[in-house]
């Protein structure tokens, strides 16, 4: 069976590292062609922009106003305060799942308030075949 925690590995996760890595090893200001070298998933933000040198503020809003998978999660994880612990209304709002589908994964999974830490063993409880989600093969 995939789960969600097979598709948070194999397309989110990969993003977090990539931000990660940039910012520890990028200097400001930030080129267009820097970010989207390192950050092909900000193609679509990037390319309606004529701002060429970016500082991280900058960058940052960018990513809260994307229109992109990932950009969409990021905001709605920042609007939801970045908790240390999620709810499963928290989840299913920040990953764009059904509610039904987290609360059913937090009942399996004994977690009805979950700690980062513990996201995936509650993403490994939710089939990917009932999200909207797909993995899709290169």
């Amino acid at each position: 069976m995939t789960t969600f925690y097979d598709y948070y590995c194999n397309r989110i996760q990969p993003c977090i590292e990539a931000l990660d890595l940039f910012f520890k090893t990028q200097s400001e200001p930030y080129t267009s062609q820097q970010m989207l070298r390192m950050l092909p998933f900000l193609q679509q933000e990037l390319s309606c922009k004529s701002k060429q040198l970016w500082n991280r503020e900058q960058f940052l809003l960018l990513l809260q106003q994307g229109q992109s998978e990932f950009c969409r999660m990021f905001r709605r994880e920042l609007q939801s305060g970045l908790p240390q612990c999620y709810t499963p209304a928290q989840i299913s709002y920040i990953y764009d799942l059904d509610l039904e589908l987290v609360e059913q994964a937090a009942a399996q999974t004994g977690l009805q308030t979950c700690p980062r830490a513990l996201l995936p063993l509650l993403f490994g409880a939710i089939e990917l075949s009932q999200t909207q989600y797909q993995i899709v093969s290169p």
